[in-house]
């Protein structure tokens, strides 16, 4: 697949003025304080230390020459997904642009690129982007609780047993993972190849993001009400003058050459009899069901070969009860 080249047009010249813009974005009441800002969606953003999440997510944008005011971040009060998060230093925030033409940029240039090992999705924060459901597939764990799977995790995964390729990988939460692929071929050889997951049709009109901002609207209007510096939020001193003379800051790049992932052991016990073995029978019925897909694991040779091998021992202490067999 053709990912983004991730290479930005030339950097723009800020100024102070465009600190405060005076544009309203027309979906938005003009009483909502973010009204003149134009938000990202930006999922699996590597930061090990959360606190710091907003100064990180501004440097990366300012290392394409964008500037960044505001940056959200969830909470495990409001996002049952955050504490999964947590483990991973995996989290998704809505970024606030400006410019609608910088929030534009950000999504062109930045979505699916490296940082740290795992592709950013990168999606408008106010418009859902729904999945294609032709060549999508909502794939849920089997053993969620043992595999501790992240996006990118799953999708070198994928890619090592089918060769499949994806255009969007999303964990809705820690069991389902919402996949787009890059085709119906794709779609089927994942489903043909994986046994970790049990595939299912994605919902009609399913959004990409995790969440967009009116899903959240009660958490950002709190956080203003109580955190009365998070409007005036600005990218660190540095970044900003480099950024007001229209060049790109210097800052270390570390996420380019660094790779924070973490891959499990992605063995899944399914003795014959058990609970998993069950689901991955299961599995195979469902996969053919929905997606006219017959699954290549199940009986596989190496089972088969074990089969004939009791047989013939069987067979040497006592002919004649194989033969009646």
């Amino acid at each position: 697949m053709a990912y983004n080249d991730f290479r930005m047009p030339e950097p723009r010249i800020y100024s102070h003025l465009d600190l405060y813009p005076g544009q309203w974005d027309s979906r938005c009441s003009p009483q909502f304080p973010l009204a003149n800002f134009w938000p990202v969606y930006v999922g699996n953003f590597w930061c090990d230390v959360y606190l710091e999440h907003a100064t990180k997510v501004q440097e990366y944008f300012a290392s394409k020459g964008l500037l960044v005011r505001m940056v959200f971040g969830r909470s495990a009060t409001d996002d049952p997904h955050f504490d999964y998060q947590r483990i991973f230093h995996l989290y998704d925030f809505l970024v606030y642009f400006v410019r609608p033409q910088d929030a534009d940029d950000a999504i062109s240039y930045c979505h699916r690129e490296m940082y740290y090992g795992h592709r950013l999705n990168v999606f408008p924060g106010r418009t859902p982007i729904k999945f294609n459901l032709t060549n999508s597939v909502k794939h849920t764990l089997l053993q969620e609780e043992k595999l501790g799977l992240t996006e990118q995790v799953f999708e070198q995964h994928i890619y090592r047993i089918s060769t499949a390729r994806m255009d969007c990988v999303v964990m809705h939460s820690k069991q389902d993972i919402l996949v787009q692929y890059v085709s119906v071929e794709d779609r089927n050889n994942a489903i043909r190849k994986c046994k970790l997951c049990s595939p299912d049709k994605i919902s009609a009109g399913q959004a990409r993001q995790r969440f967009l901002e009116k899903d959240i609207m009660l958490e950002l209007c709190q956080r203003i009400r109580m955190d009365p510096f998070f409007l005036s939020m600005l990218p660190p001193g540095n970044i900003l003058n480099a950024l007001f003379n229209g060049s790109i800051p210097v800052i270390a790049t570390s996420w380019k050459t660094l790779n924070m992932l973490q891959m499990p052991n992605m063995h899944l016990r399914a003795r014959k009899g058990s609970q998993v073995y069950q689901k991955i029978q299961q599995t195979n019925k469902k996969a053919l069901r929905l997606f006219g897909v017959k699954c290549d694991f199940g009986a596989k040779k190496g089972q088969f070969q074990r089969k004939i091998k009791r047989l013939q021992q069987r067979y040497l202490k006592n002919p004649d009860a194989v033969r009646n067999a």
